[in-house]
């Protein structure tokens, strides 16, 4: 799953159905913090990496999901929190980074 955000800050995702990574692309005009406000929906920044709401995957989705993507996220949601890789909440996911120009 990759969050990509272009030039003048809008947000998709890409591969959303691709459960065994996770990172945000984007432009490299953003530092991570005014990448964390561009994106909104609660995203907040560690200086390394993002943290992303579990709620604002689901908005950005809107529409595109099914019951398969709800397990498929769910385990993937999981999987990170085992790993360490949810925030003490379980609410957001850390994710890296990749700029682009």
């Amino acid at each position: 799953m990759i969050i990509r955000v272009n030039e003048v800050g809008d947000v998709w995702l890409d591969e959303h159905d691709v459960f065994t990574g996770f990172h945000v692309d984007a432009h490299a005009r953003f530092i991570t913090e005014n990448l964390a406000e561009a994106m909104g929906e609660k995203t907040r920044t560690d200086g390394k990496h993002l943290w992303i709401a579990e709620n604002a995957v689901r908005r950005w989705l809107s529409g595109r999901t099914d019951e398969a993507w709800e397990e498929g996220f769910s385990r993937m949601f999981e999987y990170a929190r085992s790993r360490g890789w949810t925030d003490q909440a379980g609410t957001h996911l850390r994710a890296h980074i990749e700029y682009h120009d």
